[in-house]
């Protein structure tokens, strides 16, 4: 199978996907209470800490998205690898009924 530009460009995407969930799950903080919290120390005032929460509730709101349409995106780039004759250009149109 001769690569299409729409596999180029769906390859791109999941490497960029990857990095992105990488970056993502280092930054999360832990949810465990060991020494590193206490080490750490943290946002001691209330509003410090409410803030700090919010933020990693967006955080791991956007990695479970994101990890959603990855997954969704490896399962389309594997599905396409097994016609021959498969036209990388129309099979998402085909997928969905628009061709």
């Amino acid at each position: 199978m001769t690569p299409t530009p729409i596999s180029y460009i769906l390859g791109g995407i999941l490497i960029a996907i990857s990095l992105f969930l990488v970056i993502a799950v280092l930054l999360q903080s832990s949810k465990s209470k060991g020494i590193s919290g206490t080490i750490a120390g943290g946002a001691e005032t209330f509003f410090g800490k409410n803030k700090g929460k919010s933020i990693d509730k967006k955080l791991t709101l956007l990695t479970v998205i994101v990890s959603i349409v990855f997954v969704a995106l490896v399962l389309v780039v594997y599905v396409s690898q097994f016609d021959p004759h498969y036209d990388a250009n129309t099979a998402i149109l085909k997928y969905f009924g628009i061709f």
